[in-house]
C-alpha cells in the first residue's frame, strides 16, 4: 500500500475509531478529526523529508567515493603505463612484469567497486527523485485534507441548519395548520355575516322610516285635500242662496 493509501486508512481510522455519531455531531468534531488527520499528515512529510535528506547524504558519499575511485583508476593506469614504457626495453625484467600485474589487479578492482557504486548510486539517485515526488505529492494532499476541512465544516453547518428548520417545519402538525385555517376562515365568516347583517338592518331602518315618512306624508295630504273639499262644499253652500236671492 503506497503512502497515500496508507494516510487514508488512517483517516478513516479517526473516523471509525471515534464514531461515525461523534465524528459527525458538531463542526469541532468534524474540524477536530481532520485536524488530527493533518498533523498525521504532516509528521509523515517530515519522516519523508528526513529520509530524502539521508538518501541525499548517501548520494553524496558515493559520488565522492566514485571520484576518488576515478583518481585512483587514473593514477593506476598512469603507473601502469610507465611499467609498460620501461618493459618495452627489457621485457625479461620481473620486477617490472610484476609492478604491471599488480597494478592491473588493482585497476580491475578499481572498476569492479565503481561498477557496484555506479549501480548504488543510480538507485539512490531514483529514490532521491521518487521521494521528492512524493513530498510534493504529500504537500498537495495536505493543502487538500486543509481546504477539504473547511468546506466540510462549512457544509455541515449548511446542511445542519437546513435539518434543523426541517424539524422545525415536521413539529407543526399539517391537522394543527388545517385547523388554524379553518378557525380563521370561520371568524372572517362570521364577521362578514355580522356586517352584512348590520347592512341590512341599517337598510331596513331607513326604509322604515321612508315608508313612515311616506304614510305622514300622506296622511298630510289626504287631510289637506280633506280640508280642500270641505271648504269648496262650504263655498258651494254659501254662494248658492245668494244666488237664489239675486234672482228673486
Amino acid at each position: 500500500m503506497g503512502f497515500f493509501g496508507k494516510l487514508w486508512t488512517r483517516i478513516r481510522g479517526f473516523f471509525i475509531s471515534s464514531g461515525n455519531d461523534a465524528v459527525s455531531s458538531s463542526p469541532e468534531a468534524i474540524r477536530s478529526a481532520y485536524a488530527a488527520a493533518i498533523d498525521d499528515a504532516k509528521r509523515r512529510y517530515k519522516e519523508l523529508e528526513r529520509a530524502v535528506a539521508l538518501l541525499a547524504g548517501e548520494r553524496e558519499k558515493t559520488e565522492s567515493v566514485m571520484r576518488d575511485l576515478e583518481k585512483r583508476r587514473s593514477d593506476l593506469e598512469t603507473r601502469l603505463e610507465g611499467v609498460l614504457s620501461a618493459a618495452e626495453s627489457d621485457p625479461a625484467n620481473a620486477e617490472y612484469r610484476e609492478a604491471g600485474t599488480r597494478y592491473i589487479a588493482l585497476i580491475e578492482e578499481v572498476e569492479d567497486k565503481q561498477t557496484n557504486l555506479k549501480d548504488n548510486l543510480e538507485f539512490q539517485k531514483n529514490k532521491v527523485e521518487e521521494y521528492k515526488l512524493r513530498l510534493r505529492s504529500s504537500t498537495s494532499e495536505i493543502e487538500k485534507l486543509k481546504r477539504e476541512q473547511a468546506e466540510m465544516v462549512a457544509e455541515f453547518v449548511s446542511h445542519q441548519q437546513l435539518l434543523r428548520l426541517e424539524d422545525r417545519l415536521k413539529g407543526v402538525s399539517q391537522t394543527a395548520v388545517d385547523d388554524s385555517l379553518v378557525v380563521i376562515r370561520d371568524a372572517v365568516a362570521s364577521m362578514r355575516a355580522q356586517v352584512k347583517t348590520a347592512a341590512e338592518i341599517r337598510g331596513a331602518t331607513l326604509e322604515s322610516q321612508d315608508i313612515m315618512y311616506a304614510h305622514i306624508g300622506d296622511e298630510k295630504q289626504a287631510s289637506a285635500r280633506f280640508d280642500e273639499l270641505l271648504k269648496a262644499r262650504q263655498t258651494a253652500k254659501t254662494e248658492a242662496p245668494s244666488r237664489d236671492r239675486d234672482l228673486g
